[in-house]
Parts: structure tokens; sequence; C-alpha cells
């Protein structure tokens, strides 16, 4: 249902401002009759049964939770004559995104302590029973609140993880530059998949360039540019550190949050070994389901790797194998981009079965943004 400034929602919330609206949802700023304070109400657009669910998945997992960098959750309910709602604290702040729109790049010592929070806030959920993974972190979803506070927000495609299990509870889902490789397709997402995010994160912060697709690094049509090649000013130990946290193989890299936040402040950056036990449990990651959510790429390029029978492949036959990987990864990622830029008419989002989503700017954030209403 569409809100008007004024509107009161379960007898309890008067919408006084719209601060964001994007495909799927919007959120508002309202101001609590009870509590007599202001809080941020986020409304789901999709009536579909599988959205609906993943909505009250992201209002149980925040209900439970209680970090100093994390937001809080106090409502969830549904109305009878139509919407889905969350209600949270407001806080005032300003994305990590809209910094970088401004500033190009952040200063170390800036970006590097608010990727030290948000390290905590990871270590928190990391540490929860079962374990929370975000599986969303980048820019836009760290909110810096006036006091210097970094708030990790938009749970909307988190998941509990379950030793073991290669489906859990949570929508599968990417974002381009900030994903690892094994969040493509059917791939095992754990703990250190939100260390490779939050590394690609701070790249960015440090640098104002994206990092390269991890999926494009993975098939060798790309490499990654280190740092201090686009900012030299970046401490040797932070470049050492970010890299470490972007190394493709999970098994090489951070074993946990407080492990990065310890590199990033000059500790060792070598790739920890899970420990037999522990509240953080890391499952077995196969790299070659990367390549399942593109299924034709997938089989183009096993059937380009395999040596043709009783010969050797030649070296002129070898660099046209190259090149035919290369064209279609090129293609198949413009079409990506461009599906989702809505440029062949897509509206910014994909599907593949019951649950697979494409995250990009459509997930709506429960915190203000002191700047310019407009989707995000």
């Amino acid at each position: 249902m569409s809100l008007a400034i004024g509107d009161v929602l379960n007898h309890r919330y008067r919408i006084t401002a719209l601060l964001g609206q994007g495909g799927m949802g919007a959120v508002y700023k309202a101001w609590d009759l009870n509590l007599k304070k202001p809080v941020a109400v986020k409304e789901n657009f999709d009536a579909l049964p599988d959205a609906q669910r993943q909505f009250e998945r992201e209002a149980t997992l925040l209900a439970r939770v209680s970090h100093s960098n994390l937001p809080r959750v106090t409502d969830h309910f549904v109305l009878s004559e139509g919407g889905q709602y969350l209600v949270m604290d407001y806080v005032e702040g300003e994305s990590l995104e809209s910094m970088l729109d401004r500033q190009g790049v952040l200063p170390e010592e800036q970006a590097v302590g608010w990727t030290g929070q948000v390290c905590d806030a990871l270590t928190y959920l990391h540490n929860q029973s079962p374990p929370i993974i975000h599986r969303d972190i980048k820019p836009a979803n760290i909110r810096i609140t006036h006091d210097g506070r970094a708030i990790l927000v938009d749970f909307g495609i988190s998941k509990l993880f379950e030793q073991g299990s290669r489906t859990t509870v949570g929508a599968r889902a990417f974002t381009p530059g900030y994903s690892p490789p094994e969040q493509y397709g059917d791939g095992s997402t754990d703990a250190r998949s939100d260390l490779y995010a939050l590394g690609a994160t701070l790249y960015h912060l440090l640098t104002g360039s994206l990092p390269t697709e991890s999926i494009r690094r993975m098939v060798g049509a790309a490499e990654l540019t280190p740092p201090r090649l686009l900012n030299p000013s970046i401490s040797p130990g932070v470049e050492r550190a970010v890299l470490a946290a972007l190394v493709l193989p999970t098994e090489q890299r951070f074993r946990d949050a407080a492990t990065f936040k310890a590199a990033l402040a000059g500790g060792p950056v070598a790739a920890t070994k899970p420990a037999a036990t522990g509240p953080v449990v890391i499952a077995p990651t196969v790299a070659a389901p990367a390549l399942a959510a593109t299924p034709f790429l997938g089989a183009s390029v096993a059937r380009q790797a395999e040596p043709a029978t009783g010969s050797a492949p030649s070296g002129r036959g070898r660099g046209w194998t190259v090149a035919a990987m290369a064209l279609l990864l090129v293609a198949t990622l413009a079409g990506f981009l461009l599906i989702r830029g809505g440029l062949l008419g897509g509206d910014g989002e994909a599907s593949e079965g019951s649950e697979q989503i494409l995250a990009g700017n459509e997930g709506l954030s429960l915190i203000h943004i002191s700047e310019p209403t407009r989707p995000y």
C-alpha cells in the first residue's frame, strides 16, 4: 500500500517523511505514538510468499541481535488490508557510498577505523548460534552516524549458517565487485565470504575504484590491481591486509573478522587455519560452483579445458581457448550488466528459483541518510 505523510500504521506509527524508495520497498521516518520517539519504518512492496518470508526473516534476524554497530528492530507486522513492515531505531547518518560520491576516496585512518567497527559487528554476528552471515557488505550498506559510529545495515539477503549444509535459510544473491566467487550460483558461503566483501569495500573506500569482479579474476580474464598503484598514499600494511581479504580461495583468507581487524592494525596477514573447536564454523567451499550463475559459460569453460583425445593441444589452440573463454565471459558480464541496469528492459533484478535475487540498489536500509531523498 502507498503511505502518505500523516498516515498512522498499526495504530502506533505516524508517517512523517519518505526517506527512500526502490522497486521492492520504501523506508519512512515515523513517530512512535507509544514511546514518543522517531523510528524508521521499512515497507515491503512484494506480496509474493517468498518475498514476504524473506522480509520476515530479516526482522527475525535483527530482532535477536544487540550491538552498537548494528541496527535494532523493534517491531514487525502485516496489516490485514495489505502491507508488511519492519520498525527500527531511527538514526541520523550518511552512507559510505554517499561519502565516496562526494569525496572520491576516504582518508586511510578514517576508512580503516570504520572498517574495524564493522569487523566488531561481524565478530558478533558470526559468533551467534547459528552464525549470521550478512552476505551484502558494501559502502551503501554501511551508515556513519554523526558521532562517527559505523552501522552495518540491510540484512535482506542474510542467512543462518549451518555446518555441512549447502542450502541454508536465506536468499542467494551477489553484488558485482563486492561478492566473492563462492557467492555466485550454488557456492557455499560462510563467515569468510563477509570478510571478502568487507575487504572489497575498504579497497573501494581507499582507491575510489571498484575491485575487479571476483568471477572474472577466477577464470583468468582480469587481475586485481594492487591498491597502492591506484593510491600511493595507502600504507603497505593496510594494502597487505586488503589483498589478503580479497584472496579468491576461501581457505586462504582471514579466518575471522577479529584477525582482519588486527591485520589492519599491523598484525599478521597470513590466513589462519580453522580451530578444531569454536563458535565460528566454516564449511568446505568448492570454487567450481562459482560459475553456476552463468551455466552456459561454465559448460563452455569446462569443454575448453578438456584436451583433445590422443593429442596435446597446440600453443595456437590454447590461445584460441583463452580467447574464447574471455569473449564468453565478457559477453556474459555485459549482458548481465545491461539487464541489471534496465538497458534491455530489465528492472535491476534477476531470479532463478524461488529465492534467488540480485543484490543491487533495490535494498532499502532502515537508517536515515542526511542527503536528498532518492531510491537507494
